[in-house]
């Protein structure tokens, strides 16, 4: 057996059964995959919290949704769900599995998928109000995997929005053309491709899905420089606006802000602009802050520690 891969490897990746050396010889690609991915097991997935994951699942559906679109690219898409089926319940970590799933995995496995990311007992909060569609994303993988058509797409896309609270404008637009991507012009397909690009440089660039992604585009002309890039790159707080938590709010900002507040707490969770009004509600919390501040270093110490306290009892 070739020593790119220790024997637990091997059994996971032919689920026990014997390897012959065609078979081993057809896996050499693995190796270089999994150098270049972005949840490989050496700590990097500390660096995301549970929102980054599932910001990170949604782009990876859309640039293969994107891909999908054409005759000559459908390969690459296909090929990768290829790579990612067979482990549906997404129950283990897999350190040769591709990245899409392990952010599935990361998603909705147990509390021992969401302790190794950044930011554990926020991410274990997260994923026990989040009602992800896997047995749909699954169909979906499934049927770009054996070159079909997926079925109720569309609905698909929106239901996983809903479920990971996704309120990216230019996300929800990329989802939207590509609903209809092939009543699209040519200059309205460069701008939907171009925004996905900013998108999955800033959130994906270390993934095995943005090589491919960067190559369909460049070979199609599909990116334009008529946009600004918008996208942040830094981790994404796992920021919960249940109705529990906005609830407590009260207590800060006041019963009649808790609306505008939450408003504000998304607008800002997603790095949106915020108006007028959500900051004025948002205001009692910045006052409390600012009055801690002017009280002098002593007050700011227990601040930090009640932070603390609070951050270990999440």
């Amino acid at each position: 057996m070739s020593e790119k891969f220790t024997a637990a490897q091997w059994a996971e990746i032919e689920g026990g059964h014997e390897v012959t050396p065609e078979k081993e010889e057809s896996y050499s690609f693995l190796k270089d995959l999994h150098e270049s991915r972005m949840t490989k097991d050496n700590g990097s997935s500390q660096k995301l919290t549970y929102t980054d994951c599932g910001e990170r699942m949604y782009l990876t559906l859309l640039a293969l949704e994107t891909m999908r679109q054409y005759p000559e690219f459908r390969i690459l898409a296909q090929k990768y769900c290829t790579r990612t089926k067979g482990f549906e319940q997404y129950r283990i970590y897999r350190i040769m599995g591709t990245d899409l799933y392990n952010f599935i995995y990361f998603l909705v496995g147990d509390s021992s998928a969401q302790k190794k990311l950044k930011d554990p007992d926020a991410a274990i909060q997260l994923r026990s109000k989040t009602k992800l569609p896997t047995a749909a994303i699954n169909r979906y993988i499934s049927s770009v995997s054996q070159g079909n058509e997926p079925v109720l797409r569309t609905k698909l896309f929106l239901d996983i929005e809903n479920a990971l609270k996704i309120t990216n404008t230019d996300y929800k637009n990329i989802r939207r053309g590509l609903a209809d991507y092939a009543k699209l012009n040519l200059q309205e397909r460069k701008l939907l491709v171009t925004r996905l690009i900013f998108a999955v440089r800033a959130k994906l660039r270390s993934s095995d899905i943005a090589d491919d992604f960067s190559k369909f585009a460049a070979a199609k002309n599909l990116e334009t420089t008529t946009l600004t890039d918008p996208e942040p790159t830094v981790s994404v707080p796992d920021i919960s606006t249940g109705p529990s938590d906005i609830a407590l709010y009260r207590y800060i900002v006041g019963s009649k802000n808790l609306a505008q507040t939450k408003r504000f707490l998304d607008h800002a969770k997603n790095n949106q602009a915020v108006s007028a009004a959500m900051l004025q509600a948002y205001m009692p919390a910045i006052k409390m802050l600012d009055d801690i501040v002017q009280a002098g270093p002593a007050y700011v110490q227990n601040l930090r520690a009640i932070h603390q306290r609070a951050k270990k009892r999440r």
